[in-house]
């Protein structure tokens, strides 16, 4: 992808980032990018804004070093008041990591906007197909 499109989408995890901030979520995880030795990247996000729209789910795995793409979404704290998303690629993914973020964050603003909804690991891995 182009460098316009790069900058559109740090961009646009700046200002997500920024509508977060509340005096509290940028003190626990906020938004942390970081790389694997097999190597590949990662983005690691407190979502706890949207814990009532998402629901606990499991990496897959891969079997190829070459060519993968993961994520996992979990729930902490005794409340259960805590929510991690990861997504996770091999070395050439870190753009489509970018992207898969922002179209999950979107999707998310969609249901807690209608207030209704969770969502799904399916529905989490056809936005990671599509992008």
């Amino acid at each position: 992808m182009g460098k316009d499109i790069t900058m559109n989408i740090i961009e646009w995890l700046q200002e997500w980032t920024k509508s977060q901030i509340d005096g509290d979520w940028e003190h626990e995880q906020g938004v942390q990018i970081d790389m694997y030795d097999n190597p590949g990247w990662f983005i690691k996000v407190d979502i706890s804004n949207y814990i009532d729209f998402v629901e606990e789910c499991k990496p897959k795995g891969y079997t190829n070093e070459e060519d993968w793409i993961d994520f996992d979404i979990k729930i902490l704290g005794k409340e259960r008041n805590c929510a991690y998303l990861t997504i996770s690629g091999d070395i050439n993914k870190l753009n489509k990591i970018l992207h898969s973020f922002k179209a999950i964050i979107e999707r998310l603003e969609i249901i807690e906007k209608e207030g209704r909804g969770i969502l799904s690991q399916e529905e989490v891995w056809q936005i990671l197909n599509k992008i």
